[in-house]
């Protein structure tokens, strides 16, 4: 078994006893992904207080991307807590257990920003549109035995049921669909959809999931070689 213990929108400290208490309920992980969110408006003091609850339990690297809440311009400051690998609009690869797993990370992008985006954010559809082509590239550059992609904002509409649906556009990128059929990871993960009620979604050849801990509930836990012998059956009985 190859365990990836995944989730997101923790939103320190708001949801910090849910996260403990989740962490408490799984065995040791073979790797964990944070998919953003992680604090509550820019909290980065909170980042110790996350991974201290981790870190009393497990020693398992720690993957993550950023989210809205973890605000653009404070990356490096994230990044000087350490213990986190955080990726944005990059790739990491990991050998565990001797197998090369090939994670991208991005805050994801949106199919229309947001109305403070569009009014705060200069060339912020420019941005989004580079950030579709970044992810296909840096997908169609990997190379591993797993390829796994977290991003915050949701790559499809479709886990996206349960928010309002005029909203979807400020949640999630359709455009992702494309590339996820082009360059098929084994798994995407997301969260920002608090109010999802369709947690899990197979497009073409990936499994995508939605993490969010307010949707969820709990921490989700993944068996990576369980999946990739599920993903193969689907592709043989679609050829068959």
């Amino acid at each position: 078994m190859f365990s990836l213990a995944v989730t997101a929108d923790i939103h320190a400290p708001k949801y910090l006893e849910l996260f403990e208490k989740s962490i408490q309920s799984i065995e040791e992980p073979d790797l964990i992904i944070l998919a953003g969110d992680i604090v509550y408006r820019n909290a980065h003091e909170q980042i110790p207080k996350v991974l201290e609850i981790v870190r009393k339990r497990f020693q398992s690297p720690i993957v993550a991307c950023f989210g809205n809440e973890e605000w653009e311009g404070y990356e490096d400051v994230y990044r000087r807590y350490g213990d986190i690998s955080w990726l944005d609009d990059e790739a990491l690869t990991l050998s565990i257990h001797g197998s090369r797993v090939y994670v991208v990370g991005s805050r994801g992008s949106l199919d229309r920003p947001t109305f403070w985006q569009r009014t705060h954010v200069k060339d912020i559809y420019r941005r989004y549109k580079m950030r579709v082509s970044k992810i296909d590239r840096l997908l169609r550059e990997a190379k591993g035995d797993y390829m796994l992609v977290a991003t915050h904002y949701a790559p499809t509409y479709k886990t996206l049921e349960g928010e309002r649906e005029r909203a979807w556009p400020e949640m999630g990128c359709m455009k992702m669909e494309e590339v996820i059929r082009a360059r098929r990871p084994l798994l995407w993960i997301h969260g920002h959809a608090h109010k999802s009620v369709k947690l899990a979604v197979w497009i073409g050849a990936t499994y995508v999931i939605n993490a969010a801990l307010p949707a969820r509930g709990s921490i989700v836990v993944v068996d990576l070689e369980k999946l990739k012998s599920e993903r193969l059956k689907r592709v043989w009985g679609a050829l068959s």
